[in-house]
């Protein structure tokens, strides 16, 4: 599913610690009903999936910015 800037970034600020209160409650609730955020220990935390996809993306994105800085300097 596509998500917006905002739900990206409230992603990565919660894959690096950051609390699901300090998020946008609408934010939340499409985050949770896309799957991206479950319940779990009493809180609500990253769905492995969501936590996968973070991990592939920066990933991707720290290739290309890579790829692209190499073609620069070259």
């Amino acid at each position: 599913s596509d998500i917006s800037k905002e739900e990206w970034e409230a992603l990565k600020r919660l894959l690096h610690g950051e609390t699901v209160r300090r998020i946008n409650s609408q934010t939340v609730k499409r985050l949770t009903d896309i799957g991206a955020l479950q319940n779990k220990r009493g809180g609500i935390e990253l769905s492995y999936a969501a936590m996968r996809l973070l991990s592939e993306r920066m990933a991707r994105i720290s290739r290309a910015r890579n790829s692209d800085s190499q073609t620069r300097c070259n």
